[in-house]
């Protein structure tokens, strides 16, 4: 998924975004407050403050500065989203949080690159999910069974031209299982992480023995290449596993300004590594991006929202 990436080149072609941080602060802030004011004047705000909410923590998750090579930002989020997994066991049972993201926005996140194969969104509404104790476990533990599973099925079509079956039996975050809401013991929590530990060990292992030429293989269908299936996989583990520990207030203009303070901590942050070639910033999604093109991306976005809740 790329952040906002069918918007950045439109945004480019219209709006100039100054260098300095200073400048895009100010920019961001003037359309933080027409959110804001969208968001009190016209009936479909709490859609409006959702949705810029998911914006600006999808920009504040791409600008946490990852490590270039693929294996040691899977080695580096493994141990950070261990220590978030291990603090699940805090949680009572019963807690429920809900996560930032929005489908609507992923949606658009996932569009084809092709603009005539984009389909209309419609941001007047919210769909979102939650997240137990237990189901960002499950989603640790299947996302990195999925992607090991890709690295093989990717090298044999490269080799031998065998195109892959698609072997999805796992359930997306979208989806609440019974079992994401049976308590959590300590033996289930020490089940859980010894399996984790044992996926990510196996896939750390296999990407780390792809050449450069089988990271960057593009698929003949336009498919995700596996440098960036890496960087993805890294990404969205750190996701899950902090869904507690990060968590937003419940409130929703709450929400939007502490995803609006995330964001901008991290902005700044950025500054620190201009012309450091060891850091990328990848979305959830894998894709590369520049602080400016971040910024371009939120903008694009709040300036949709505030038309559509017109």
């Amino acid at each position: 998924m790329a952040l906002l990436a069918m918007e950045v080149d439109d945004m480019a072609a219209r709006t100039t975004i100054p260098e300095p941080t200073e400048t895009w602060t100010e920019t961001l802030n003037v359309s933080r407050d027409r959110v804001l004011a969208a968001a009190q004047a016209r009936r479909h705000g709490a859609a409006v403050l959702a949705h810029a909410t998911a914006g600006r923590m999808v920009a504040a998750w791409t600008l946490d500065p990852a490590a270039v090579d693929p294996v040691t930002h899977l080695e580096q989020t493994h141990a950070r989203g261990r220590r978030h997994l291990r603090r699940l066991l805090d949680q009572p049972h019963g807690a429920e949080v809900q996560s930032p993201m929005t489908n609507q926005l992923f949606d658009r996140l996932t569009q084809p690159a092709d603009p005539t194969k984009r389909k209309e969104i419609d941001y007047t509404s919210i769909k979102s999910y939650t997240y137990t104790p237990r189901k960002p476990l499950r989603r640790v533990l299947d996302h990195a069974l999925d992607h090991l599973n890709q690295i093989d099925q990717w090298h044999r079509w490269r080799r031998d031209g065998l195109v892959p079956t698609p072997t999805d039996g796992w359930a997306p975050s979208t989806v609440t299982l019974p079992e994401d809401r049976l308590p959590l013991t300590p033996t289930d929590l020490d089940a859980w992480l010894w399996r984790i530990d044992q996926a990510m060990r196996l896939l750390t292992q296999r990407a780390a023995a792809l050449g450069q030429d089988e990271l960057d293989w593009q698929p003949p269908d336009g498919g995700w290449p596996l440098r960036r299936v890496l960087h993805h996989v890294a990404r969205s583990e750190l996701l899950y596993a902090a869904s507690f520990d990060e968590a937003l207030p419940e409130d929703p203009a709450a929400r939007y300004a502490e995803a609006d303070a995330r964001f901008s901590e991290r902005l700044v942050a950025s500054r620190a590594t201009a012309g450091d070639e060891t850091i990328v910033f990848p979305d959830p999604y894998g894709t590369f991006f520049m602080p400016r093109e971040v910024v371009a991306g939120v903008l694009a976005l709040e300036r949709e929202l505030v038309a559509q809740a017109t």
